[in-house]
């Protein structure tokens, strides 16, 4: 599934209106950023996984996301800059402490100053890494409270807002994702939002 957005990667360079719809259609988590190391943009995925909306994203740097120490400010874009791509492991870290081991694909100025990374969790299995579903193919059921859940989620909500937003408790909210991960076969909101994205239940 990397090599595949990878691949789509290279296929939209330089190609803004590509590039945006490979944004909005991946399921995987994509991020740019630009020579000052700031985030620029950041797909529904990658929102969720961080916990940020765009605007949260946009006001900080690839190092505020990275455990401390992880990342010399001064070096991370050399070897990027100068081999044009960057991949390999990383694990990223969050503001409760928890930290994620991920694989990356880094493409340097995919477009004009800006460069794109696409990554998924290095532990991810092979359910999370089916292709999407057919035309015809038999969708879970959900609720229409649970695909409004999904759908603030993937815009990036976080539990207590979307409960504040629907009018419900947060233990309302976590039952319903416990629901949504039974009928999606899901193990987390990351893999429940890609699914249902696939399967065409949210957009």
């Amino acid at each position: 599934m990397l090599r595949s957005a990878v691949a789509r990667l290279f296929e939209a360079r330089d190609d803004p209106e590509l590039m945006h719809s490979l944004f909005d259609r991946n399921d995987l988590p994509m991020v740019s950023f630009d020579d000052d190391r700031r985030y620029r943009d950041a797909n529904r995925p990658a929102r969720l996984l961080f916990r940020k909306s765009l605007e949260e994203m946009r006001a900080l740097r690839i190092e505020d996301l990275a455990p401390p120490g992880a990342i010399e400010p001064e070096h991370v874009l050399d070897s990027l800059l100068e081999d044009g791509y960057a991949t390999g492991n990383y694990e990223m870290g969050f503001e409760d402490g928890s930290r994620l081991p991920i694989v990356f694909w880094t493409l340097a100025h995919a477009l004009d100053g800006l460069h794109v990374s696409v990554f998924l969790p290095a532990d991810w299995s092979e359910q999370e890494m089916l292709p999407a579903a057919r035309e015809g193919e038999n969708r879970p059921s959900l609720t229409e409270r649970e695909l409004e859940v999904l759908r603030l989620a993937a815009g990036g909500s976080p539990g207590p807002q979307i409960a504040e937003q629907l009018v419900i408790s947060p233990t309302t909210v976590k039952t319903h994702f416990e629901n949504i991960y039974e009928k999606l076969g899901a193990p987390d909101r990351a893999a429940a939002v890609a699914t249902a994205l696939r399967l065409g239940l949210i957009d």
